[in-house]
């Protein structure tokens, strides 16, 4: 991600409709898959700025690493998690440290050179019986403009992400597309209305069209706990480490 994209990441996740929305899904599935309980130990690999910790706290005590010194500075101002700085392909931790490890747009990035040896590593910390938590961006034809800021290496296929899940020897207990309602508007504007010099995506609007946007997703989050949704701008997975790991 573009250096000046932290700040105004920081400044804008707590409120922007979308990580309103994804948080609303993001509880929805820890709820069902590992339910609350602050004896467990949560990791975020590749946490940012720290957005989430205030709802991954809910769900044990939370570990928030990232490459970025950038984003770690900010992400001390939340205060409600521990930091480290690390990168997702090799992991400071000993095996077996995590009852949940949540990873969230992460394994996506240009900096990722190898996505199913990062699962591996991920699953490496997590516990028997553990879970995780996984968000990629979805479909490659719809790479735009805030993919080169945030430094997409690409965006995933259904398919394409279950087979590395598989070659990582991960087992899938749910995997589905999410921010579907929107899937149609969001097309339109990328192939014919957003200008080539737009950037990021991440700014400000109109509060009673953010608090629209934001109820699109939280309605979401209630559909994914009974259905996979067929289409969508990412994809979400639930994932338990396999026995034999």
């Amino acid at each position: 991600m573009e250096s000046s994209e932290y700040q105004r990441l920081y400044e804008l996740e707590e409120q922007f409709w979308w990580f309103q929305g994804m948080q609303h899904i993001t509880r929805a599935l820890l709820n069902k898959y590992s339910g609350s309980s602050m004896e467990k130990k949560l990791l975020d690999a590749g946490c940012g700025t720290g957005g989430m910790f205030s709802l991954l706290s809910q769900f044990g005590h939370t570990t928030g690493i990232d490459s970025s010194t950038k984003a770690l500075e900010l992400a001390a101002k939340r205060k409600n998690s521990i930091l480290v700085q690390a990168d997702v392909s090799y992991l400071p931790f000993t095996e077996n440290s995590f009852d949940i490890v949540t990873s969230l747009d992460v394994l996506y990035h240009l900096n990722v050179k190898n996505d199913v040896e990062v699962l591996k590593e991920l699953a490496r910390v997590m516990r028997p019986g553990g879970i995780m938590l996984l968000r990629v961006p979805a479909f490659n034809r719809l790479r735009s403009t805030h993919d080169e800021v945030v430094h997409t290496r690409q965006r995933y296929g259904k398919s394409e992400l279950i087979t590395k899940l598989e070659q990582a020897n991960l087992d899938i207990l749910f995997v589905s597309y999410a921010n579907c309602l929107l899937f149609p508007i969001a097309v339109a504007y990328r192939y014919f209305l957003q200008p080539k010099t737009h950037g990021s995506d991440l700014h400000a609007l109109n509060p009673y069209l953010n608090m629209a946007l934001a109820f699109l997703l939280k309605l979401e989050s209630y559909l994914l706990k009974y259905f996979r949704l067929p289409f969508g701008l990412s994809l979400v997975a639930i994932i338990k480490k396999n026995d034999l790991q």
